[in-house]
C-alpha cells in the first residue's frame, strides 16, 4: 500500500502509546491529592483521562485514515479534518506543559503515590510525543530520502526536549557529592538551555522537510547550511556533557529524590550521544538508504559508540585498583577516557567532511589517514585491555568482575575494526582501502591471542 510509509507507521505508534496512557489513567481515576496544587475529584480525574484517550483516538484514526486513503481530493472536509488533526496535536503538548510546570507529588486513592520526578517525566513524554506527531502530520505527503536517519534524527531532537522539560520541571536545590549545592535556577537555566537547543535541532529537521518552507529556502540560500547548523548545536550539547562529566557524582534534589552516581554517569553519557549523533543522523540523511549508506551508518554508529564509552568513563572516574597490577589514580582514569574520547571524535569528524568538495587530493589523504590511524589507535587500545583485564574495584562504585572488563576490551578492539572495514570500501586513495582492510583483519585476528593471553 502507497499510504504506508514510515511517517505514517510511526505517527501511528505514537497515538497507540497516547491512547494507552489514557486508558491506563482511567484504569486508576479516583480522587488524588496533588502536591502544592490540592485535591481534584475522582470525576475530573476521570474527565482528563477520557479525554487524553479520545485524542489519542482521533489521532489514530486520522493515521489510519491516511493510510487507507494516501491521496485523498483537497475538499473542505479533508482541510478540516487536517487542521482538526494540528489542534488535537498542539492541545496534546500544551496538557504535557502544563503537567511539567504544575508537576508535584500525587497520591492517588486505591493506588498510592507518584513522585513529582514521574509526573515531570509523563508530561515531558507527551510533549515529546506531541511535537514528533505535529512533525510527522506536516510531513506525512513528503517521502524522506533516507527514512531511517530521518526517523533517529527527529527522535534524537525530541528526547533533547524531553530531557531538558523534565530538568526545568524537577528543577530544586540540589546538592553534587564532591561538587556541593547547585541552586534551583541554576537547573532552570540548564533545563531551558538544553530544551532551546533541542528545539532549534528539531526545527532544522522540519523545515528542510517542510513543503512549504523547503522550496522557499533552498530558492534563497540553499539548504548547504543546515549540517554546520547542526554540527555547532549538536557539539554544545556534547560538550556540555563533557564538562558535566568531570564533576559527576552522586545528586540529591529537593522535592525530587536522589540518584546514584551511576545513574548520572549513565545519563551525562546518553546526552552526549544524543549531541554527537545529531550532525552524523543529518549527513546520513542525505544519502538513499541503500546498501552503501547502511555500511556507512554502521561505521558512524561504532564511531559514536567509542565516543560514548569515553565519555563514559571520564564521568565514571575514581580512585581504582585492579588486581595483579595495582592502584590507578583518578585523573589517570579520567585521563583514559579523555584520550579515547579525542580519538573517536577525531576520527567522526574525519568522516564527516571527508566528502566535502573543498578537499582536494592531497587534503582527503590526510583526513582518511588521520581516521585510519584513531580507529587503529583504539582497535590495539582494546586489545591491551583484554590482556591487562582483572578484578577491579573502583571507589563510589564498587567491584568489577575480570570477565566484563575481558568484555569491555574486545568490544572496543570489535567496534574499531568494524568502523575500519566499513571505511574500507567507499571511494578513495586505493592504498588506504588496503591499509584499513588489514588494519581491521589484523585487530580481529589479535583477539584470540589476546582472550589466551
Amino acid at each position: 500500500m502507497r499510504g504506508i510509509t514510515s511517517r505514517t507507521l510511526l505517527g501511528t505508534l505514537l497515538s497507540w502509546t497516547i491512547i494507552f496512557e489514557g486508558l491506563f489513567a482511567l484504569s486508576i481515576a479516583a480522587q488524588a491529592s496533588i502536591e502544592g496544587l490540592g485535591t481534584i475529584l475522582a470525576s475530573t480525574f476521570t474527565l482528563a483521562a477520557a479525554q487524553l484517550t479520545a485524542l489519542g483516538i482521533f489521532i489514530g484514526a486520522m493515521w489510519t485514515l491516511k493510510i487507507a486513503f494516501p491521496d485523498p481530493r483537497r475538499t473542505v472536509l479533508v482541510r478540516l479534518f487536517g487542521l482538526l488533526t494540528y489542534l488535537a496535536m498542539v492541545i496534546l503538548a500544551m496538557e504535557g506543559l502544563v503537567m511539567v510546570l504544575i508537576a508535584g507529588n500525587v497520591n492517588v486513592e486505591g493506588f498510592g503515590g507518584v513522585g513529582k520526578k514521574w509526573i515531570v517525566l509523563i508530561g515531558a513524554q507527551l510533549f515529546a510525543i506531541a511535537v514528533l506527531s505535529l512533525r510527522l502530520w506536516r510531513l506525512r505527503d513528503i517521502r524522506s530520502v533516507n527514512w531511517l536517519a530521518d526517523t533517529l534524527g527527529s527522535l534524537a531532537s525530541a528526547m533533547l526536549m524531553l530531557e531538558g522539560l523534565t530538568a526545568i520541571g524537577i528543577a530544586g536545590n540540589a546538592t553534587i557529592t564532591g561538587l556541593g549545592t547547585v541552586l534551583e535556577r541554576t537547573m532552570v537555566y540548564a533545563g531551558a538551555g538544553l530544551f532551546m537547543l533541542g528545539a532549534l535541532i528539531f526545527l532544522v529537521w522540519t523545515i528542510t522537510s517542510d513543503p512549504w518552507a523547503a522550496p522557499r529556502i533552498q530558492k534563497r540560500i540553499g539548504l548547504g547550511w543546515a549540517l554546520p547548523v547542526i554540527v555547532v548545536l549538536g557539539g554544545l550539547i556534547a560538550a556540555a556533557a563533557v564538562a558535566v562529566s568531570t564533576v559527576a557524582g552522586s545528586v540529591t534534589v529537593a522535592g525530587a529524590g536522589s540518584a546514584t552516581k551511576g545513574y548520572v554517569v549513565a545519563g551525562i553519557a546518553q546526552l552526549f550521544a544524543l549531541g554527537l549523533v545529531s550532525p552524523i543522523l543529518w549527513k546520513l540523511s542525505l544519502e538513499r538508504l541503500d546498501r552503501r549508506s547502511l555500511v556507512q551508518f554502521i561505521a558512524a554508529a561504532s564511531m559514536a559508540m567509542l565516543a560514548f564509552e569515553g565519555v563514559f568513563a571520564m564521568a565514571l572516574a575514581a580512585n581504582t585498583h585492579i588486581e595483579g597490577i595495582g592502584g590507578i589514580l583518578e585523573g589517570t582514569f579520567r585521563l583514559a577516557g579523555a584520550q579515547l574520547l579525542a580519538l573517536s571524535v577525531v576520527a567522526l569528524s574525519m568522516w564527516i567532511i571527508r566528502d566535502s568538495p573543498r578537499l582536494g587530493g592531497r587534503a582527503k589523504l590526510v583526513v582518511s589517514a588521520l581516521s585510519l590511524l584513531s580507529l587503529t589507535v583504539i582497535a590495539l587500545e582494546g586489545l591491551a585491555v583484554m590482556v591487562l583485564a582483572g578484578d577491579l574495584r573502583i571507589d563510589d562504585l564498587g567491584g568489577v568482575r575480570e570477565r566484563y572488563v575481558l568484555m569491555g576490551g574486545a568490544q572496543m578492539a570489535l567496534l574499531a575494526s568494524l568502523a575500519l572495514l566499513c571505511q574500507a570500501r567507499p571511494e578513495g586513495v586505493r592504498a588506504l582501502k588496503v591499509a584499513g582492510t588489514a588494519a581491521a583483519f589484523f585487530s580481529v585476528l589479535m583477539l584470540p591471542f589476546a582472550l589466551l593471553l
